[in-house]
């Protein structure tokens, strides 16, 4: 399997990430208002968002590499019967 997000997926996914952390982390006021700054100056075309879809997108298809694989190895190598 390969997951490939796009920026404003990406973009969508850190604003509710933020909004959650806002809302329920029980941030200071200070560490509330750094989050808010942050949402306020890079939106989904920024050159920030576009590096986090990089390392958001090799984080993922990193861990579902590593768990395929070991799968396959746990199953004989069989790797048409390891996805159910």
């Amino acid at each position: 399997m390969f997951v490939l997000l796009e920026e404003p997926e990406a973009w969508s996914l850190m604003m509710l990430a933020s909004a959650v952390a806002i809302d329920n982390a029980g941030l200071s006021d200070e560490g509330k208002d750094a989050i808010r700054r942050w949402r306020s100056t890079n939106d989904e075309k920024s050159a920030t968002i576009e590096k986090l879809t990089e390392d958001i997108n090799r984080a993922i298809n990193t861990r579902l590499d590593a768990k395929f694989l070991r799968r396959v190895k746990l199953h004989g190598g069989r790797a048409d019967t390891v996805r159910k």
